[in-house]
């Protein structure tokens, strides 16, 4: 593999980086239908504090999600979570 096509992946991976990024923190328009999908390294705690700037409230998003979450402590990473106002 050639410097060119090394420099070529790293490229495109960190383009898909951004995307998903920018993807993964966005909301949709209707408020009732907000939702927000998991990164690396988040919490419930700390997409509470995103969107409620408290993160005590991270039972709020667990009560939400109930059907697909079997405990606040397990979220994965790419699942989409819906966010109650």
């Amino acid at each position: 593999m050639s410097i060119l096509d090394k420099v070529k992946d790293i490229g495109s991976d960190l383009l898909k980086t951004v995307e998903n990024s920018t993807e993964a923190k966005s909301t949709t328009a209707n408020k009732d239908e907000r939702t927000y999908t998991v990164q690396s390294g988040d919490t419930l705690s700390s997409i509470a504090k995103h969107f409620y700037s408290d993160a005590s409230l991270y039972m709020k998003i667990f009560e939400a999600n109930k059907s697909t979450l079997s405990s606040p402590d397990k979220i994965a990473l790419g699942q989409v979570l819906h966010i109650p106002e």
